[in-house]
């Protein structure tokens, strides 16, 4: 791979969100744990469960803060290094960041801060309020971001407009209820679950293993053992409905995930290992497990998944229309700058653009 500005802008913005996501999950999962802990606090009086929350809130906080950090670096990368594709489809990508920016992370930078130093300012209900507004700030910002991601893998409720080369949303229903962006939030946040329950059952380990606060990591283990029993049977009914939701909506990825040259018979084979050469179009070293792609793609065992060569003979017209759509654009611009907003009088850019569109 020839590593130009674009692969490397790439690279940058895939180890950005790598690095942020090893905080997202745990901040997830543990805003809601530090809730149920609270919540159980304010009901019963008994001392242990405010020590509990305090105790993991730490821990909580030091998450929290890298979270932030590396997020707010990652969304910065969209206007450096990809200025264009902000301003083409900003008015749809935009949308979700600006409202989660709004109203979950405010409300949970607010209360977070009301969490850690309204103990002895603010009423056991308060401050309870306080627990479960950051839990549902954490979970709001998910929700607001993967409708933005949900919508970059499965373009809804948008058209192209042609006087202005960009993207508008025409239907903002569409965008939020994008089947694809439902699905890959409720399987994130269960996975978060998942993800808190077992840090918070491995921490308890250790200090039960080392004889160190005994009573909060017995109890916290129950809590995490139950709140992660119930989010690990969560995360295997909603991971298929994302899987199944692949195949039928980006079949391409899909094929390409997989290695999946040519479409094999039903039921597909599931490639855990493998080498994908481009040039032989073949995948070496590749080790399969019979069935499972068919059981996870297509939930069936006589529907077949189609192959990369097949989805490319079925888009060729497609793609051939979006080079022209390509080169036209290359030509315009190379031959005097589009100022933002004004409409391009080429009928064939037009035409072309048409073309990619669609």
């Amino acid at each position: 791979m020839e590593l130009d500005i674009v692969a490397l802008s790439r690279l940058q913005f895939a180890m950005t969100a790598l690095y942020h996501f090893l905080f997202v999950p745990l901040t997830l999962g543990l805003s809601v744990l530090l809730a149920i802990m609270e919540t159980t606090y304010v009901m019963t009086g008994r001392q242990i469960w405010r020590q509990m929350t305090k105790f993991w809130g730490t821990l909580f906080g030091i998450n929290f803060v890298l979270g932030v950090a590396t997020g707010i670096v990652m969304e910065f990368q969209f206007g450096m290094n990809w200025s264009y594709y902000s301003y083409y489809v900003g008015d749809i990508f935009g949308a979700p960041l600006a409202i989660e920016g709004l109203m979950a992370f405010f409300l949970e930078a607010t209360f977070v801060g009301l969490f850690f130093f309204g103990w002895d300012k603010l009423s056991k209900v308060g401050h309870l309020v306080a627990t479960w507004a950051v839990a549902l700030g954490s979970n709001f910002s998910a929700l607001w971001i993967l409708i933005a991601n949900g919508w970059m893998q499965n373009p809804v409720g948008s058209a192209l407009n042609p006087q202005t080369m960009r993207m508008e949303i025409t239907s903002f229903f569409d965008v939020v209820f994008n089947p694809v962006a439902q699905a890959k939030f409720v399987h994130t946040v269960s996975a978060g679950y998942v993800c808190a329950s077992v840090f918070v059952l491995g921490v308890s380990a250790w200090y039960m293993l080392k004889g160190r606060h005994i009573e909060i990591a017995k109890r916290s283990m129950t809590v995490a053992a139950s709140f992660g029993l119930a989010s690990a049977l969560s995360v295997v009914v909603l991971g298929d409905e994302s899987g199944y939701l692949t195949t039928e909506h980006q079949k391409m990825k899909l094929a390409a995930i997989e290695g999946m040259w040519t479409t094999e018979p039903a039921p597909a084979a599931f490639t855990a290992f493998g080498f994908p050469d481009q040039e032989a179009r073949e995948t070496h070293y590749a080790v399969h497990i019979p069935w499972v792609m068919g059981l996870i793609g297509t939930r069936s065992l006589t529907t077949e998944i189609s192959g990369i060569d097949t989805l490319e003979k079925q888009a060729e017209t497609r793609i051939r229309d979006g080079i022209k759509a390509y080169d036209a654009l290359m030509k315009i611009r190379a031959a005097k700058p589009v100022a933002a907003g004004t409409a391009v009088q080429d009928p064939a850019a037009e035409q072309a653009r048409s073309s990619f569109a669609d």
